[in-house]
């Protein structure tokens, strides 16, 4: 797989996919894919086997250009294709930040940490209350804050 990057106007990807998508059609050109990854804004990636017809493709097609000629292999944008999940490691006595759900924005320690099939929930209590305050969260709900040091 060969892959060759454009540059578009941001905010005029999807636009730009379709108008391209419709020109290799029409015109017969020899495109497989054309890419656009929402997390990096202006650019797009068309599969083709030869710069040549990805030059002929994106001529007269205003607010899209060609970046470079030189091919570019499927594994320099894996990674901003696939995005690989954030691992976070949080144990009894982190201080985390909640993120997501009807305590955003509350801090809260950690009292246990319980693994299960369905993912790793958290046992929290509210940091910053008068009178604490215990409660259950899922681990993509937290970030961490400050880790517990071990003094040794």
């Amino acid at each position: 797989m060969v892959f060759f990057a454009l540059r578009v106007s941001s905010g005029q990807e999807l636009s730009a996919v379709r108008i391209l998508k419709a020109r290799a059609e029409s015109l017969g050109i020899p495109v497989k894919s054309v890419i656009f990854v929402p997390r990096m804004k202006g650019y797009l990636f068309v599969e083709a086997d030869r710069a040549h017809d990805v030059s002929r493709l994106v001529r007269g097609v205003s607010r899209v250009k060609m970046l470079q000629a030189n091919p570019i292999s499927f594994d320099e944008i894996k990674s901003m294709i696939i995005k690989e999940p954030e691992r976070v490691v949080v144990k009894a006595g982190d201080i985390v930040k909640i993120i997501k759900g009807n305590f955003k924005g509350y801090q809260a320690k950690v009292l246990s940490v319980v693994e299960s099939e369905k993912g790793v929930t958290l046992n929290l209590e509210l940091v910053g209350l008068g009178k604490p305050w215990e409660i259950r969260l899922p681990l993509e709900h937290v970030r961490l804050a400050e880790s517990k040091e071990v003094e040794e």
